[in-house]
């Protein structure tokens, strides 16, 4: 009897404690929860206010689109392309605080594209107006006998209202198939090591030669948008590649943890430690594990390709990228073959067991197949049109990293070793490099 009088008090003292919790926490949440939602409402505006701003940033980059001929007997390799880029992460400014958070001000990028038509290739570098000298500069640095001149954009002659009435396309984001710490082949893996004279093969030249090969009226478009990012953000990556290194020479990584975290985990440990030690007695010390000087991880042929790709690519520093590629023909005159030759014009950079690329999923225009398959494939070909007319590198976190020489490789002029006819020379001597040229 008395054992349950005691259990009904504790009952209602719970009961009463629950109660009292309960109306304290909602006196806490209706005399003080308006200042959460005026938060949330102050947040939600500046965030608004912020994106308006970056759109209104963005739409008033002036853009001068430079036509960039070389001569036949040019001695350039694709090292003065990397030297090029690496010299263009000049662009780079940091926003201050105005700038980043009531400004909408977004890093500066440039792109670099080809455009192929019957026989023909252009090579175009389309770069904000401000930087324009710049980038003139830093081109007549490598190649004094080049010849840069302003054009119009050529993209301009087709109307995205006109898609599927005049003309058509296929279209596509190129993604790679894994992290960004690996490399995609470079010009480095192009040689003939069984060629008497010219051992170097120009990757290229095959690129020109499949997107050239095409009927009148039919063009290949390439887009390669490069930012230049903080250092900061380049020494993260390259933490990333080195933990990955780590981990395959089957080194034991440990993660720096805040510390709430190591908090929370001793917390949650203590009940279990509670448990051993009422079972099993106390603690003893247990022995120290030693290793033998000779016991160290066997590590495959595979796991050191991929460390020594790894290590090569983040050494070189990295930019964020996006490729697009575009197939354009009149209306009805699109044809299978050269949809394929759109992504196949990039497996020539695949390294299989490092990384390669493939076509987004999620932007080729090809790829719904059955719910409202037209209206949706119509959708994603005016996105990525109007996405390459307007140059889009929405987002500085946007693209993946890629390494100079990665890029150099992707995307450099023509070499005397690319001997196909479609490339547009410059005349020797022609161009001229303006005054005050930076050395590079």
């Amino acid at each position: 009897m008395k054992r349950l009088k005691f259990d009904e008090i504790k009952s209602g003292m719970m009961a009463v404690g629950f109660a009292s919790t309960f109306k304290a926490g909602t006196n806490l949440i209706f005399g003080w929860g308006w200042l959460v939602v005026v938060y949330l409402m102050l947040w939600v505006i500046w965030k608004v206010y912020l994106y308006i701003k970056m759109v209104d940033y963005v739409s008033a980059i002036s853009w001068t689109f430079l036509q960039v001929t070389i001569p036949e007997d040019s001695e350039q390799t694709p090292k003065a392309m990397e030297n090029i880029f690496a010299v263009l992460d000049g662009i780079h400014k940091n926003p201050d605080l105005v700038e980043r958070y009531f400004e909408g001000y977004l890093e500066a990028w440039y792109s670099c594209e080809l455009v192929c038509s019957k026989g023909r290739a252009k090579y175009v570098l389309v770069v904000p107006t401000v930087h324009k000298t710049f980038f003139e500069g830093v081109v007549y640095g490598q190649y004094p006998e080049a010849e840069v001149v302003e054009t119009q954009d050529y993209t301009q002659v087709y109307d995205y209202k006109e898609i599927d009435k005049t003309f058509d396309l296929y279209g596509s984001e190129i993604v790679l198939t894994e992290d960004d710490i690996y490399p995609v082949k470079t010009y480095h893996n192009y040689e003939d090591v069984f060629a008497e004279e010219e051992k170097f093969i120009d990757p290229h030249q095959a690129l020109v030669e499949a997107y050239t090969n095409v009927n009148e009226n039919e063009q290949f478009w390439i887009q390669i948008l490069i930012r230049p990012i903080d250092g900061k953000d380049i020494r993260k990556w390259a933490d990333k590649g080195g933990e990955q290194i780590d981990k395959l020479a089957g080194k034991e990584t440990k993660k720096s943890r805040g510390i709430f975290s190591k908090f929370i985990e001793v917390i949650s440990q203590l009940p279990a430690d509670a448990i051993k030690a009422s079972v099993n007695g106390p603690l003893e010390a247990g022995k120290a594990v030693t290793r033998s000087s000779l016991d160290f991880p066997k590590i495959s042929a595979g796991d050191t390709a991929k460390m020594d790709g790894i290590l090569r690519k983040i050494s070189m520093g990295g930019y964020r990228v996006k490729i697009r590629v575009l197939y354009v023909a009149p209306l009805g005159q699109l044809t299978k073959p050269n949809i394929s030759r759109a992504i196949g014009g990039f497996k020539q950079f695949n390294t299989y067991n490092l990384n390669s690329f493939k076509p987004d999923p999620t932007t080729k225009t090809n790829g719904p197949n059955y719910v409202m398959k037209q209206t949706r494939r119509y959708r994603r070909k005016r996105e990525i049109f109007l996405a390459y007319q307007w140059r889009d590198f929405w987002g500085y976190d946007e693209g993946y990293m890629m390494s100079d020489e990665e890029l150099a490789t992707l995307y450099h002029f023509p070499t005397k070793y690319s001997k196909a006819p479609a490339f547009e020379r410059a005349k020797a001597g022609v161009g001229g490099a303006p005054e005050n040229v930076p050395y590079v």
